[in-house]
């Protein structure tokens, strides 16, 4: 959706570069609030005796609530202004927070999981806009974006030192609480320095919400994960292939009334036109299988450091930490050199990122697991997805109209956080059965590594096509 001319900042003597400081703090907490929970995931489920399909729900109801309501965010901070949806969306996140925290029941800390990603969904949007209407030169534009990106890599290294430093601490008995509690004082914080340093936008009045879009699309991905999710757990009894089937009924309702939406000159939820632009198409294909992998994969391997080869969760994250690094590094070049080396440097990020993956086949096995077996995996996976993450947008953007600049990246980044979702509950599943089943988690493992594989194979059979 086009940002309409009302919604503009009016000049303001508030400097703007201090107010991206304070709203880059939505993006970084909520980024952390995904990767803090990786390693506390064996934790978690040790304190509640819950079922891997429960462990699951709660890394994926938190990307799906996250996923369905993006758009609606977005739109909500142009009817009522940025900043106001800004600070409520911190609000409830900080709320939703404390609930997961408290939470007396695996689950009641879904649920709040689930309502923490819908808070995180009308909060960050709006830090993307904000950036467009404070940063009116290209040049500053380009170099707060770049900030926004770094925050988020930021995010991922703190989100997963913290998880193990917190749940090794002994602040409080249930030590995993603390990866929840700690966003309260960031929260009240992050609401008071944005009424003091950042300018609210105006309003237009003529944005439409596009409520049964919402519930529609809501229920047809909910059904679709949540199903995949138990089905391993329980044995594919009939009622998740009904749900399954209800799923794929409900999201053809949905495209059928984005469809009629759009010939009625109303505003869906998501514009079908966006889908008749090929580089669009295949950047969002890629975005799919992409964020599948990457997701699941930090989930995984998260999991089997300490349930393998009985890692500490401190130790674990920060073998992630040392991760992390080359992958801002590799963000930082890729974005300076994308458009130098074109798709063949997206195709050689995939081939790192498989490297990576052949090499742990090779070294990840046995009792003992050394730093010199770790490091180098990590760094060259690191390095991999660092080149490839960054430029995907702009392969998606490529050939987008300006007009449609707006609606098309609130769909991208839905379908961003869909593929997490989904890609923990699929590929996340398949490790967690395995290992469940067969009690080798090297068969495990191995066998999440070779989907995990296949699907950076589409990717690059995809970025092919484009090249060509």
């Amino acid at each position: 959706m086009k940002t309409d001319q009302s919604v503009y900042i009016k000049q303001t003597n508030v400097n703007p570069w201090v107010s991206l400081a304070v709203i880059l703090l939505a993006p970084l907490i909520s980024v952390i609030d995904i990767f803090i929970v990786n390693i506390s995931t064996p934790a978690i489920k040790n304190y509640f005796h819950s079922s891997d399909a429960a462990l699951e729900l709660v890394m994926a109801s938190y990307l799906l609530g996250y996923a369905v309501f993006l758009i609606t965010g977005s739109r909500t901070g142009d009817y009522l202004g940025k900043k106001k949806v800004f600070i409520a969306g911190l609000a409830a996140f900080t709320v939703t927070s404390a609930m997961c925290g408290l939470a007396t029941s695996m689950e009641m800390l879904i649920i709040s999981r689930l309502l923490q990603g819908i808070a995180a969904a009308f909060t960050v949007p709006q830090t993307i806009t904000l950036i467009q209407l404070n940063f009116q030169s290209p040049a500053d534009r380009d170099k707060a974006y770049g900030l926004y990106g770094m925050a988020l890599g930021a995010g991922a290294t703190l989100g997963q030192f913290l998880g193990g430093y917190f749940i090794t601490s002994h602040f409080i008995t249930d030590s995993w609480r603390l990866i929840f509690l700690v966003n309260l004082p960031f929260g009240i914080a992050a609401m008071l320095l944005t009424w003091l340093f950042v300018q609210e936008s105006g309003q237009n009045k003529s944005t439409r919400f596009d409520i049964p879009g919402i519930i529609l699309l809501t229920l047809a991905l909910s059904f679709l994960i949540y199903p995949v999710i138990q089905g391993a757990e329980l044995g594919w009894p009939t009622w998740t292939i009904a749900m399954l089937g209800a799923a794929l009924l409900l999201l053809g309702v949905f495209i059928y009334y984005q469809h009629w939406l759009g010939k009625q000159q109303r505003d869906p939820l998501v514009p079908l036109e966006l889908f008749r632009i090929k580089s669009f198409n295949t950047g969002i294909i890629s975005v799919l299988f992409f964020f599948g992998v990457n997701t699941a994969y930090i989930f995984v391997v998260a999991i089997y450091f300490q349930n393998g080869f009985h890692m500490s969760p401190f130790t674990a994250g920060n073998y992630f930490v040392m991760q992390s690094i080359p992958f801002l590094l590799a963000s930082l070049w890729s974005i300076k050199n994308a458009a130098r080396f074109g798709i063949r440097l997206l195709q050689a990020a995939c081939i790192l990122m498989i490297l990576a993956f052949t090499l742990q086949l090779i070294l990840f096995r046995g009792d003992v697991l050394t730093p010199w077996a770790i490091l180098p995996c990590l760094v060259i996976y690191g390095a991999g997805s660092g080149l490839l993450m960054p430029s995907l947008l702009k392969v998606a953007m490529r050939d987008m109209p300006p007009a449609k600049a707006g609606a098309a990246s609130g769909v991208y980044t839905t379908m961003q956080q869909f593929a997490s979702a989904l890609g923990v509950s699929m590929l996340g599943g398949v490790f967690l059965y395995l290992a469940r089943h067969t009690g080798n988690f090297y068969l495990a493992y191995k066998t999440a590594l070779f989907c995990m594989m296949g699907y950076l194979l589409v990717v690059m059979i995809i970025l092919n096509r484009i090249k060509r």
